[in-house]
């Protein structure tokens, strides 16, 4: 069964947005500059071993989460292979006719990462690694999206970094992002424009937590047998702070998008660690656009109210619906990208 929803309460940004914005200058001038801008929401959710059955209570759970967010583009993390004819009707049920299923990696089990959008992916390209290494837990997707009224397509990483928080997690966790870095370096360096996009997942670490490792000498102990790093990592390898201080400067500067749950400022999104794990980065470009920052929430439906926060579809959910959806919390942004006019 559907979950009801109000059409009126879904954005659309097929149509560019154009304000004023009144920027004062030397001797007491004012200036006006006309600023067109496309709105749009972005999400990521890791949704724990899959999306369940239809009818089941994690599968009706997140189905009304998601419904509830109601954002134009979805990055997912803990995809499985035995519920992916689910997560396509899911995807169906609430209005996302575009996706996007990675890869399975050497260390990733039956997990990948995924996307829906509203809008057409116009590409899709899984981060690599240099032949013979075996690096990553998960293999990380790029995408582009072709998002009507904006300038370009938007570029969006996805990424479910390697858990727990051992030396050798830390350590496997910094050569992963050095991958994703290098990618989108290099894709923003194949650009004669600057890019807009973003960059989110699950990081499997919290930039507070304090025992994170501080940089290392050499591989450590106790790695898997298969692990093998490529040529080019070189050491000291530098962990802490992770993500931040890894990913801020990628693609000429990237900035977290700072997001807490309604009416606080929790910014837990792991139930079991009681860790901020799930981020949103966006580009310099999106980051500093003349219409405003983006911003971000936490979903919790125990902090689910009528009133405050950003705008949600529909009406509150039941208190207990995130917990009966998945460990972690998705967390969304709203942004505004560069138009076309």
């Amino acid at each position: 069964m559907k979950t009801p929803l109000n059409p009126n309460d879904f954005r659309r940004v097929h149509a560019s947005r154009c304000g004023l914005l009144m920027l004062f200058v030397a001797f007491g001038v004012l200036s006006v500059l006309d600023v067109c801008a496309v709105k749009v929401r972005v999400a990521t959710y890791n949704v724990e071993h899959g999306v369940g059955r239809p009818g089941t209570e994690k599968y009706e759970a997140l189905k009304s989460s998601l419904a509830r967010v109601n954002a134009d583009v979805v990055a997912f993390q803990e995809l499985e292979r035995k519920t992916a004819n689910e997560w396509n009707r899911m995807a169906e049920e609430l209005g996302y006719p575009h996706r996007a299923w990675g890869e399975l990696g050497t260390f990733s089990g039956n997990m990948v990462v995924g996307f829906w959008s509203r809008f057409p992916i116009k590409e899709t390209h899984h981060v690599p690694a240099p032949k013979d290494s075996q690096e990553f837990s998960r293999i990380p997707l790029r995408i582009l999206v072709d998002i009507p009224g904006a300038a370009q397509p938007l570029a969006m990483w996805n990424m479910h970094h390697k858990a727990m928080f051992q030396w050798r997690d830390d350590f496997r966790r910094a050569v992963e992002a050095f991958r994703i870095v290098r990618d989108i370096n290099q894709y923003c360096a194949d650009k004669s424009y600057p890019v807009d996009f973003v960059m989110f997942g699950d990081m499997n670490d919290d930039l507070e937590r304090e025992e994170q490792s501080s940089q290392f000498l050499k591989p450590p102990s106790r790695l898997p047998s298969t692990y093998r790093i490529g040529p080019d990592v070189e050491f000291p390898v530098r962990y802490r702070v992770f993500p931040t201080d890894h990913y801020s400067p990628a693609g000429g500067g990237m900035h977290l998008v700072p997001a807490f749950r309604q009416g606080s400022n929790n910014r837990i999104t792991h139930l079991h660690t009681q860790y901020q794990l799930d981020y949103i980065f966006v580009s310099e470009t999106i980051w500093s656009h003349p219409a405003g920052r983006p911003e971000g929430e936490i979903y919790h439906s125990e902090w689910d109210r009528a009133e405050g926060g950003l705008q949600k579809a529909g009406s509150p959910l039941d208190p207990a619906t995130s917990l009966r959806a998945s460990d972690h919390y998705p967390v969304f942004v709203d942004l505004h990208v560069r138009d076309a006019e």
